[in-house]
């Protein structure tokens, strides 16, 4: 029995060559996981930042409205009549005379005859300007309480965003806004 030893050694080396890809290898596989570690922490951490800043913006949002409806709610109340619409009488209108016409050449055609004087025009009576009624103080009123209903909306979808509340909680008390936001809807619209 004869032994190949430069055959063994080929095979040896073959082995040694396997075994150091296969280390080379998990290696890679290595470094590829713990950068894919890294970046899902990064991930999230940007998520979790982002959230924070519109949870922020959002604060200083509803801050900066609660100020404002302090302000509107905090103004003097000025109820005072609306001016009577002048009588037709004192509406003057301009004499047919000062209103220059602009020249224009047409051709003559035989069955057209100009006028010589425009016919006077006719004073027309405004229509008196509309005085505050109940159906414009409820349409401000449906209004002011469609804005609170959309702002009710926002806040509890970021609370349940921000997870400040369980989802049953949040779909019932989502369906109940849709659906007040729905009948003041038609309310507004009945009233326009």
């Amino acid at each position: 029995m004869s032994f190949d030893i430069s055959a063994m050694m080929e095979k040896l080396k073959e082995i040694e060559g396997f075994a150091e890809n296969v280390a080379e290898t998990k290696q890679l596989a290595d470094t590829l996981a713990e950068n894919f570690a890294k970046m899902k922490t990064s991930i999230n951490q940007t998520i979790n930042d982002s959230f924070a800043e519109i949870a922020n913006q959002i604060e200083i949002l509803r801050q900066n409205m609660e100020k404002m409806e302090s302000v509107k709610t905090e103004a003097p109340n000025l109820e005072a009549p609306a001016p009577a619409p002048a009588p037709a009488s004192e509406i003057m209108t301009p004499a047919p005379e000062s209103i220059p016409e602009p020249v224009v050449e047409a051709p003559p055609e035989p069955a057209f005859e100009p006028v010589s004087e425009p016919a006077p025009e006719l004073a027309v009576e405004p229509e008196p300007a509309a005085a505050p009624a109940e159906g414009s103080d409820q349409l401000d009123f449906l209004l002011q309480q469609k804005d609170r209903l959309k702002a009710q909306l926002t806040d509890l979808r970021f609370d349940y965003m921000r997870g400040y509340i369980p989802e049953d909680e949040y779909k019932t008390k989502e369906s109940e806004l849709d659906t007040q936001l729905e009948d003041v809807d038609k309310q507004i619209t009945a009233l326009k």
